[in-house]
């Protein structure tokens, strides 16, 4: 009888606790306001050196611990791709033959940043992104008609305006 009495209550403690397993933690890139047929958010950090950093990465990262591409001196790009599992290609564009070179690939992308374009009036840089049937290609520059981020119709621009950083602490 006691030994019954005594296995009831250390059953139900196992259950409670089974229950109390880790839920799959929400992640940050789940707040970027995605919408359909955008496959990859992108922001402009800054030329020859990185700012801002840590806004995006308290917004829409996981971890601080992104990985950096160097094409050539010049912009800095975040990318952020939309889902798990999309394939990377990144391609560095030859400006005297104008023909892309396969430089680096990753069947499973995670956000990275990108410094490319040394010049104003040629991006050196290509990024593949695949997710199943879809690719979205781009070559992320600023334009010199308005200086605004250029990243692609499949892309979402998640650079701060120049207002939002001085008002923010």
């Amino acid at each position: 009888m006691k030994k019954s009495a005594l296995f009831v209550p250390v059953l139900v403690c196992f259950g409670l606790l089974a229950g109390c397993t880790g839920q799959p933690q929400a992640s940050k890139r789940d707040s970027i306001p995605f919408t359909q047929g955008q496959l990859y958010a992108a922001a402009y950090l800054g030329y020859q050196q990185i700012d801002d950093l840590n806004y995006y990465v308290e917004q829409y990262l996981d971890s601080d611990q992104i990985p950096v591409h160097y094409l050539s001196d010049g912009d800095y790009y975040l990318v952020i791709p939309r889902y798990s599992g999309m394939k990377l290609a990144l391609y560095h564009n030859d400006i005297e033959t104008l023909e892309p070179t396969l430089l680096y690939e990753d069947p499973d992308c995670q956000p990275f940043i990108l410094q490319c374009n040394a010049s104003d009036i040629f991006a050196d840089a290509t990024i593949s992104l695949t997710y199943g049937e879809e690719t979205a290609e781009f070559s992320p520059f600023i334009s010199l008609k308005d200086g605004s981020v250029e990243i692609g119709d499949q892309g979402l621009d998640l650079t701060r305006s120049t207002e939002t950083q001085q008002t923010e602490p």
